[in-house]
C-alpha cells in the first residue's frame, strides 16, 4: 500500500489566506506602534547616558559633562578635566578631553528641549552632583518628542537622580 505525504493545494491555499488575513489585521496596529517603541527607546538611551556620566564621574573622581544639542538632536558625554589645554569644569570639550560617547537621537524622534539652568549642558563632579554651567548646583530636563507630537521627558534631580516622566 502507498501512501501519498505532502499537501494539497486546496490546504496550501487556505493556510495562505489565513496568513494573508492576520498579516492585514496585525500591520496596521504596527505600523501605529513603532513612533511610540522608537520614543521610549530614545529617552532609555539618554537616560543611560546620564546614568553612565554619573558612574563614571564617581568611579573616577573626575568632572564628567553631558552637552546636548537640541538642534541636532544628540548628545556627547566627556571628562571635563582641562586636559591638554583649557580650563576643567567650563563645559567645553578642549584639548585632549577623552570623549565617553556621542548619541544621536533617531530621525523621527525631536529634541524638543535640553534645560539645564540657562544651558543645554551640565556636568557630575566626582561626587555624582549635577551642576549647571554657570556652576550651580541643580538638575535640568530634556524633552523628546516623536512624530505623532506625543513626549516624554527625562528628569534629572539635584541630587543626580535621572528617571523618565
Amino acid at each position: 500500500m502507498k501512501r501519498d505525504s505532502g499537501y494539497t493545494l486546496a490546504e496550501l491555499m487556505v493556510v495562505t489566506s489565513i496568513i494573508g488575513i492576520m498579516s492585514a489585521v496585525a500591520i496596521p496596529s504596527l505600523i501605529s506602534w513603532l513612533p511610540n517603541y522608537r520614543l521610549s527607546r530614545a529617552a532609555r538611551e539618554v537616560l543611560s547616558a546620564i546614568e553612565l556620566a554619573r558612574l563614571t564621574a564617581v568611579r573616577e573622581n573626575a568632572s564628567v559633562a553631558v552637552a546636548f544639542t537640541p538642534g541636532n538632536a544628540a548628545y556627547r558625554l566627556y571628562v571635563d578635566n582641562g586636559e591638554g589645554g583649557g580650563a576643567a569644569n567650563d563645559l567645553t570639550q578642549n584639548g585632549s578631553e577623552r570623549t565617553l560617547r556621542n548619541g544621536q537621537m533617531p530621525s523621527s524622534i525631536a529634541m524638543s528641549s535640553a534645560a539645564f539652568g540657562a544651558s543645554s549642558s551640565f556636568r557630575f563632579n566626582g561626587i555624582g552632583l549635577p551642576f549647571r554651567s554657570d556652576g550651580s548646583p541643580g538638575g535640568g530636563a530634556v524633552v523628546l518628542t516623536n512624530s505623532k507630537g506625543k513626549t516624554l521627558t527625562i528628569a534629572l534631580s539635584s541630587g543626580g537622580n535621572a528617571r523618565i516622566q
